[in-house]
């Protein structure tokens, strides 16, 4: 009897024997692929009545066998498959016993990771991580058991992930995966990270290794028209931003005890998240406070914001409208930046420029690169080669040297 037309789901099939026909589904487990019957059914007379009820049976057989399929799945998928529940006379059931199973799935490691990470990382990092786990990582790995985790789904992951998202979005959701399957390395459920064995810069696309934030400063012609097109308080805070380098976060934190106007230094040792004050953002690597040389024109812009906030003495830079501190960079962003840049006139660029028009300008004037990775906050100098190394490398080919020998005079005078 020919049986092809009956419609069976993935992982069930039927298959047809001399003197009866079966219903078998198949699913990994462990890494192998495990079949198991589900039905068998003696072959019917020739009768067309028999025939019919025949493949009637074998089509509820299916649908059950269906049923069961989806509850083994769930059950591998939550670490809770017993076999021999499921198929107590399966040979399988001994060699997957209870007793030796040890698996764990990736959905497992991600939320012990999150319940650690609590108390590590700031607040404003632990939410971004919960984001990633809940709505990404546990929706397309969470299923699998972390033996099952393969440098080449992660790979393939990515590469799709490339068509959409910038190389620091995708880099930003590998961190807690690499993390989390660092414990389950640490725990022996893994004997590699296979998350830490993938080469993103190999995978990606052209299009996603394209920074959405490029290094494009300000010139001093644009910085004087666009503090001319700011009122007041934004314009302190942008004068403000543009000659110390410091982050949006840092600057709305700024409080008046931190400015010591006799030596001309600022203590930047704090940062507004989300309107509440937390570490700097480089606290995890080791930089947790820093002091910057306060120029001219930042003293100027403090000068003048002394008459709107220095005797509440506590935050320097308030909103305007609300008589109170800023809450977070996207409120600076679309109260006083983008109108202040629509006025303007100029090219539209994102209020981190700031920052990279401070390194720029101190580049230009041959600071020293140690004190200007010192001054915005670096560990070394690894971070201004990244962003500013065709600066530097200009900034070198400037550069006259002066010699002991010479009297002080660049050697070019002394030859």
């Amino acid at each position: 009897m020919d049986l092809s037309h009956i419609e069976t789901p993935a992982g069930i099939e039927v298959r047809a024997f001399k003197k009866y026909a079966t219903v078998r589904m198949a699913f990994y487990y462990r890494k192998e692929r495990c079949r198991e019957n589900f039905s068998n059914r003696s072959w019917p007379d020739n009768k067309p009545s028999s025939i019919s009820k025949f493949e009637a049976a074998i089509k509820r057989d299916v649908a059950a066998a269906h049923q069961l399929l989806s509850r083994v799945r769930h059950e591998i998928s939550t670490d809770k498959f017993d076999y021999a529940e499921f198929f107590p006379d399966s040979p399988n059931a001994n060699k997957y016993s209870v007793e030796d199973r040890s698996l764990r799935t990736v959905e497992d490691f991600l939320k012990k990771f999150l319940v650690r990470s609590e108390k590590r990382v700031r607040p404003v990092t632990h939410k971004n991580y919960k984001k990633i786990i809940d709505n990404q990582l546990i929706p397309d790995f969470g299923y699998l058991p972390v033996t099952d985790l393969t440098p080449g789904l992660v790979r393939d992951w990515v590469f799709e992930k490339s068509h959409t998202c910038k190389r620091k979005t995708i880099s930003n959701i590998l961190s807690p995966f690499k993390q989390a399957m660092d414990d389950a390395l640490m725990d022996r459920a893994i004997t590699e990270n296979p998350v830490r064995l993938v080469n993103l810069d190999s995978i990606i696309t052209i299009e996603s290794r394209q920074s959405e934030f490029q290094v494009d400063p300000f010139t001093e012609e644009e910085i004087d028209i666009l503090l001319e097109h700011m009122n007041d308080q934004v314009k302190n805070l942008f004068q403000f931003a543009f000659y110390t380098g410091m982050r949006t976060s840092e600057l709305i934190a700024l409080k008046w005890e931190k400015i010591d106007f006799v030596n001309s230094e600022i203590l930047v040792d704090q940062a507004m998240v989300e309107g509440q004050i937390d570490r700097l953002k480089t606290a995890e690597k080791g930089v947790s406070s820093r002091k910057i040389l306060m120029l001219d024109p930042a003293h100027e812009a403090l000068q003048r914001q002394k008459a709107h906030t220095f005797l509440e003495g506590d935050f320097v830079f308030h909103h305007p409208l609300k008589a109170r501190h800023w809450m977070n960079d996207s409120e600076v962003r679309k109260f006083a930046w983008h109108p202040a840049i629509k006025r303007s006139g100029l090219r539209y660029r994102n209020p981190y420029q700031t920052r990279h028009t401070y390194a720029h300008m101190l580049i230009k004037d041959n600071e020293n690169p140690w004190w200007i990775a010192n001054q915005m906050g670096h560990t070394g100098i690894e971070m201004l080669n990244r962003h500013y190394g065709g600066w530097l490398e200009q900034s070198a080919e400037r550069y006259v040297p002066k010699s002991r020998f010479s009297g002080g005079q660049p050697l070019s005078a002394a030859q």
